[in-house]
């Protein structure tokens, strides 16, 4: 965990690169100071009385307060408002300037005192929409539950999502649907969880390439739950930029796997025509999609993981709003093993350049997006 000179924040404050853990923490709040998070560019408010740690996925435009240790209230708000000015380095563009900061609360690690609330709004924090039951944070009998509080520096996204986390590796496609879904009034996921997850994988049957989801058959799979819904909503349309088949070439080894994901999407192109699909063969551009969300659709993106968060996975995430230069995300993926919570990939700010970069996806590059209207 390395250290560079520290940046002078006040006379008792200091910000160091890497993560500094403070003495005497329990078993359960040390946890959140040990995973592994080098990618995340960690970063340790230090003052005489306590610490803040900091962490943020590369390419993203947020900064997350994972934990402050404050021998009293006023080290907490100090703590609290250095690390919420501090902008990391970022020389390559990997780290933009943050355009909203967000404090993870860890009520069944660290519970907040009453009055560490009233310093949060002080600061111009305010708690986060509830999440869907899904994973692991966003469910209160977890240890691992989050409650998220974010402080804007730009306006407020105004096309707001409830998040759902996918709860299998496989699932992202299904998951990016239904919080789209449920924006437009499907009304499948319910706030007790109970059925969510039969929801998630009921949808992925329909849609699945084995195990992931070509553009074609998820469009296909949402087209049939609005028919279904009797919703007016029209249909979904696939802009695809390559002319065939995408997402085989992983199984170039392992014909017979190749085999079936090539049925599984030449099955889909009859359907789809069959019911007026529309599929657009073409490139489109970041400024593209940045147009389509700001006139009122949603977009289902697929894109390259490895970016964000070193995983080679081909990925599908929600894009429901911009601001200015920056996109807003729902990402159904939460990297717990590496410190993530739903706090981390709700409402995930990502400039233009991050987008324009992770959607890229194999080679031959290929782009592929969804459009649903709401």
């Amino acid at each position: 965990m390395s250290t560079m000179h520290p940046t002078a924040v006040d006379v008792d404050l200091a910000v160091v690169e890497g993560v500094h853990i403070p003495a005497g923490l329990s078993a359960a709040r040390a946890e959140l100071w040990t995973v592994e998070r080098g990618l995340w560019g960690p970063r340790t408010v230090q003052s005489r009385r306590g610490a803040a740690l900091t962490a943020g996925r590369p390419h993203t435009a947020y900064r997350k307060i994972v934990d402050v240790v404050a021998d009293d209230i006023e080290t907490f708000r100090r703590l609290i408002g250095a690390a919420a000015d501090d902008v990391p380095p970022n020389p390559d563009g990997s780290r933009p300037a943050p355009i909203v900061v967000r404090f993870e609360e860890h009520p069944n690690r660290v519970p907040l005192t009453d009055r560490q609330r009233e310093v949060l709004g002080e600061l111009g924090f305010v708690e986060d929409p509830v999440p869907v039951p899904s994973v692991e944070s966003t469910r209160p009998d977890s240890l691992n539950f989050a409650r998220g509080w974010s402080k804007w520096f730009s306006p407020l996204p105004t096309e707001r999502t409830a998040y759902y986390g996918q709860t299998t590796d496989v699932t992202c496609g299904p998951t990016t649907a239904l919080m789209a879904m449920e924006r437009a009034g499907f009304g499948r996921l319910g706030a007790d969880g109970a059925d969510n997850h039969a929801a998630e994988i009921a949808l992925w049957r329909k849609a699945t390439n084995a195990p992931g989801c070509d553009p074609v058959s998820l469009a296909l799979a949402v087209a049939d739950e609005i028919t279904a819904a009797g919703l007016p909503i029209q249909q979904p349309t696939v802009v695809l930029s390559a002319p065939g088949l995408i997402l085989v070439e992983d199984f170039s080894k392992t014909p017979e796997e190749a085999k079936l994901r090539k049925a599984l999407q030449l099955d889909s192109l009859p359907r789809a025509d069959a019911v007026g699909l529309p599929i657009e063969r073409r490139w489109f551009t970041v400024d593209e999609v940045g147009a389509i969300v700001s006139g009122g659709a949603d977009v289902f993106l697929l894109i390259a993981l490895e970016p964000l968060i070193a995983d080679p996975s081909p990925h599908w995430v929600l894009v429901h709003d911009v601001i200015d230069d920056v996109f807003i995300v729902s990402d159904p993926w939460v990297e717990s093993e590496h410190g993530e919570s739903w706090v981390d990939s709700a409402e995930l700010p990502i400039p233009s350049a991050g987008i324009d970069l992770i959607a890229r996806l194999g080679e031959p590059v290929v782009r592929a997006m969804v459009i649903f209207g709401r």
